[in-house]
């Protein structure tokens, strides 16, 4: 291919972070406080396939602690939202809406 095109095909594709090849979790400032933190519970694939943005993972981090029993983090809580809200924010696209009835399959019942 030609340098031009090898450039242009670069610039078309989005940044990919750098992943850990044990948790798949994204390497950045906070990933070794997470992976200490929250994969004694869970996988960290509960991580990766959420998105949320920082009020929203500091709710499921009191949910958790409410009723799953998470312990208080202290101080690293900001570390943790910060990682979560930076690698694993919500997106503006979400999900298609649903199909129109009209569209749907009739009901077998």
């Amino acid at each position: 291919m030609s340098r031009a095109l090898l450039l242009l095909l670069s610039l078309a594709l989005p940044a990919v972070a750098e992943t850990d090849s044990k948790t798949g979790l994204a390497l950045g400032p906070g990933f070794e406080v997470v992976s200490a933190q929250c994969t004694v519970c869970h996988s960290a694939r509960l991580i990766t396939q959420s998105r949320a943005d920082r009020d929203g993972w500091l709710a499921m981090i009191r949910w958790m602690q409410e009723s799953q029993g998470l312990w208080p983090l202290g101080d690293q809580e900001g570390i943790v939202l910060d990682y979560l809200a930076e690698n694993y924010g919500a997106t503006s696209g979400g999900r298609r809406r649903p199909l129109a009835a009209t569209l749907m399959p009739p009901a077998t019942d």
